[in-house]
């Protein structure tokens, strides 16, 4: 472990299913990062989602399943003497200062609770292809802010996100949200805004492959797209309140992807499961109107 100029330290969570071999490159990615964690803790339901030559310094939690419940319980065996916790999803490529520009701007923003990356791609990319846009990446030189506070900026992204261990005494991730767990970046942004502000930071640049495994069927997910919505307006947990958030409801979260759906089945796309999506989609619809909607359902399905 390397220390950052400040002293502070941060640990790495990362939560995995099905996908030993992605895994492996995700954390031989961040063993190159100049500030090294204090602790790296994976996450998975069964030792055989892990990869066959783990290195000896990462930590590994066997048991739930759900990137909610599975955060969680990287929570837990991390100590409150951690300064920051950085959450990534497993199929990751970071440039080499990610984590030492993370705790920089936490350590000279003390209001700031949290923040996110910025991910130069997200899904379709080869892990070369990812490397390559890291080594190519420019910023941009320009009056804009580095960090960003307001708007679609408050919301963390799950697949990277740099949180207070403080904070996270207080406030988890939402099991009730399960599997998949669509939404729990969303809900927990909410909810810890109560605590101070939300960001997006552009030095923290990283790259997101989102590789197919390990995932739920497109029913499931259909199903999680709307009723995981719903749940979080009746919590209170979404960004707008009131009859704002209802208004927003229907034709974003609902309307937006049944429509892509059919304009994928009547293209007669095949790249995904658009048939199965929409089935999810129009079932959460269903429970919504016959008053059982819940996220915990696709547990049935």
């Amino acid at each position: 472990m390397s220390a950052s100029p400040s002293g502070a330290s941060i640990s790495v969570a990362i939560v995995s299913k099905g996908r030993p071999l992605i895994l492996a490159e995700t954390l031989e990615s961040l063993s190159h990062q100049t500030l090294q964690p204090a602790s790296v803790v994976v996450v998975v339901p069964t030792p055989g989602d892990l990869p066959p030559h783990l290195p000896a310094d990462v930590q590994t939690v066997i048991g739930p399943l759900g990137a909610s419940v599975q955060r969680n319980a990287a929570i837990a065996v991390i100590p409150l003497s951690v300064d920051y916790v950085a959450f990534f999803d497993d199929d990751m490529e970071f440039r080499d200062d990610y984590l030492a520009c993370a705790v920089a701007i936490m350590e000279s923003s003390p209001a700031l609770v949290g923040c996110s990356g910025t991910v130069l791609g997200n899904g379709n990319i080869t892990r070369e292809q990812a490397k390559a846009l890291i080594a190519n990446h420019r910023p941009a030189r320009d009056f804009r802010p580095q960090l960003l506070t307001r708007g679609r900026e408050h919301s963390l992204h799950g697949c990277n996100m740099i949180l207070r261990r403080a904070v996270l005494a207080y406030e988890q991730f939402d099991e009730e949200l399960p599997l998949y767990s669509y939404n729990e970046d969303y809900d927990l942004s909410n909810r810890l805004e109560a605590y101070g502000l939300i960001g997006r930071f552009h030095g923290c640049v990283s790259v997101h492959l989102e590789s197919p495994g390990g995932r739920v069927r497109e029913d499931m997910r259909g199903y999680s797209l709307v009723a995981n919505n719903y749940y979080c307006i009746k919590k209170g947990t979404a960004h707008l309140h009131g009859p704002l958030a209802w208004l927003r409801f229907w034709p974003v979260c609902v309307g937006r992807p049944l429509v892509r759906c059919l304009w994928h089945i009547a293209k007669g796309d095949r790249s995904m499961d658009f048939r199965g999506r929409l089935k999810g989609i129009l079932l959460a619809v269903k429970d919504i109107f016959a008053g059982r909607s819940h996220p915990g359902r696709i547990r049935d399905m």
